[in-house]
């Protein structure tokens, strides 16, 4: 097994951990900014639920196509983004059609509220996770074969 073999579900499993702790810490911050307001933490709640969801998936399929071929590695990373924002958006949706409860509660100002700080961690983790090396595989280093 490979160096990057061994790293990667390790990786998967960080990542996972990163975002469920940027998650845990916005739940924490927006639970104490509401009080004692149980309309406004079941929309934390919610929201939290559906964003978690949402962006632990999408680094999990992420990850799964990193060392693949070209077309899966593209078919990942447009299918991450995929599973990322479409339980966001259907569930933005489902909330602004309701005649009160969550949308009252602000329960898509809540998605929204934790759907971009874990967007933003996802990209700083990507970056991290990014392979090193020389992107054109050394060639040009000048050495004969």
């Amino acid at each position: 097994m490979t160096p990057q073999a061994t790293r990667q579900p390790l990786m998967t499993l960080a990542g996972v951990a990163v975002l469920a702790t940027t998650l845990a810490v916005a739940v924490g911050i927006a639970w104490a900014s509401v009080g004692g307001d149980q309309d406004q933490q079941q929309a934390i709640l919610f929201a939290a639920t559906i964003a978690g969801f949402a962006s632990v998936s999408g680094w999990i399929v992420g990850r799964w196509s990193r060392g693949r071929g070209p077309a899966t590695a593209m078919a990942g990373g447009l299918g991450s983004t995929f599973v990322r924002l479409a339980p966001m958006l259907a569930a933005l949706g489902w909330v602004t059609v309701q005649e009160s409860g969550l949308r009252d509660a602000g329960a898509a100002g809540w998605l929204v509220a934790f759907y971009l700080p874990l967007l933003a961690t996802d990209i700083l983790l990507m970056v991290l996770a990014a392979p090193r090396g020389r992107p054109n595989g050394g060639a040009g280093t000048g050495q004969l074969t």
